[in-house]
């Protein structure tokens, strides 16, 4: 989304600049390049936050294992305690 805004205010700034008539071929190949590298950035922020959604991902389902076996632990312990406490 933030990519998408980012590239519509490049077109945007593009446009006005085209129709101030103060846009050069120069200008333009600046332009041009300057959008390109904006779009390496997003690309490489969006490849970022996809690696860090996914070891999220993967921290989440180790914590919700961990959490099952203390819980398991938890019940295992418990019934020992009664039968120990029953005699």
């Amino acid at each position: 989304m933030m990519k998408r805004n980012f590239v519509k205010l490049v077109l945007l700034t593009m446009v006005l600049g085209m129709a101030s008539g103060c846009a050069t071929t120069d200008h333009m190949k600046q332009m041009q390049a300057d959008i390109q590298a904006a779009q390496e950035r997003a690309d490489a922020a969006l490849a970022a936050a996809k690696a860090a959604d996914s070891r999220a991902t993967a921290a989440m389902d180790a914590a919700t294992a961990a959490q099952n076996q203390a819980d398991d632990c938890s019940e295992r312990c418990n019934r020992v305690m009664s039968k120990a406490m029953s005699k």
